[in-house]
């Protein structure tokens, strides 16, 4: 087996002592033949998340490496891949998964590395991942939630999947230099964008296509307290989604700029998705048919024409609909 390390595993953890575990058993059962490395960062966790880190980085030290901080790096506003992670990783590819998801295919690894080798035209490979409750058992989701045929993912129709985050972090495996590139000299749109897997999907397609296998090889925990997803649920539900559709919408016009309007009509079609939901939420759908939004309202599927059409005529209980609908998909 050759010395060099072929992936590096970025994983970050904070209060993650009930998942910890079942996430580093997933990188160190992974069988390949290339050397990898896990480079996993707990942010100042106040429960045992580190003791356990350091349990495994004895048991398995050439593989797992901690890095324990003393201060929370996350309360400062410190991007911690940036930071972190980008001068830790050696590896000539990346791959992520957050300290409470986990891997569930000993053959990801080898797989997902094997099909860029194979297809140098691709930068970026995702895979099937199964949704779970905190405790481990099935939603009866899958991610992507559309049908996908494993092969090479074209730039137009990534963008168009990408929406509503079909693809799990605990999937993504990158080309290590591409990755440095985009960490190291950050695009605008990156610093725009509420969530960092958007960025990434944004980024990577632009580059060419994405590959994709058609295997639910991890798991993505769903209900898990420190999550971004639990966190939007707290205060202001829907005050907090407005919010982030207006980022969102930023950072699609920004990626609109970054690429040369490569992707405008893309571009264009998912603002129209983000405002639709913006001003449903705020019980303001009759400013969707004004003459300076007519562009995006064109844009919207005839479903959420009529959807926006019935909200002007029925105001309370269309808004309560698509309200509770959205809340019900954890959104």
């Amino acid at each position: 087996m050759d010395s060099q390390v072929m992936v590096s595993i970025c994983c970050a953890a904070y209060n993650h002592e009930k998942y910890i575990r079942r996430t580093l058993d997933g990188f160190v059962s992974q069988v390949t033949n290339f050397k990898y490395e896990v480079i996993v960062n707990d942010d100042a966790s106040p429960d045992k998340t580190a003791e356990i880190i350091r349990e495994d980085e004895k048991k398995y030290p050439d593989i797992i490496h901690g890095i324990y901080q003393t201060e929370n790096q996350y309360s400062k506003n410190i991007d911690i891949t940036e930071k972190i992670f980008l001068p830790a990783v050696t590896g000539k590819y990346v791959a992520i998964c957050e300290g409470d998801d986990y891997w569930t295919d000993p053959s990801k690894l080898q797989r997902q590395v094997d099909a860029l080798e194979k297809n140098k035209d691709c930068f970026f490979c995702v895979h099937k991942t199964v949704e779970v409750s905190e405790d481990e058992q099935p939603t009866g989701i899958t991610f992507p939630e559309v049908e996908c045929t494993e092969g090479k993912i074209l730039p137009d129709e990534f963008l168009m999947m990408g929406q509503n985050y079909q693809f799990q972090t605990s999937s993504y495996l990158f080309n290590g230099d591409m990755w440095r590139e985009y960490e190291k000299n950050p695009p605008e749109f990156k610093t725009v964008c509420a969530v960092g897997d958007e960025t990434y999907m944004l980024y990577f397609a632009s580059l060419g296509p994405v590959y994709y296998i058609d295997s639910a090889m991890s798991c993505y925990r769903r209900g898990v307290p420190t999550s971004w997803s639990e966190r939007q649920k707290k205060g202001n539900r829907s005050e907090n989604i407005c919010k982030s559709a207006e980022k969102m919408v930023r950072t699609l016009q920004s990626y609109d700029e970054y690429t040369e309007g490569k992707f405008h009509d893309i571009c264009l079609i998912r603002e129209s998705q983000q405002l639709y939901m913006r001003l449903m939420l705020s019980e303001k759908a009759k400013e969707l048919l004004k003459s300076e939004n007519r562009e995006m309202f064109n844009k919207l599927s005839l479903k959420r024409k009529v959807a926006t059409m019935a909200a002007c005529c029925m105001p309370p209980i269309v808004y309560a609909i698509y309200r509770n609908r959205l809340f019900e998909k954890n959104y």
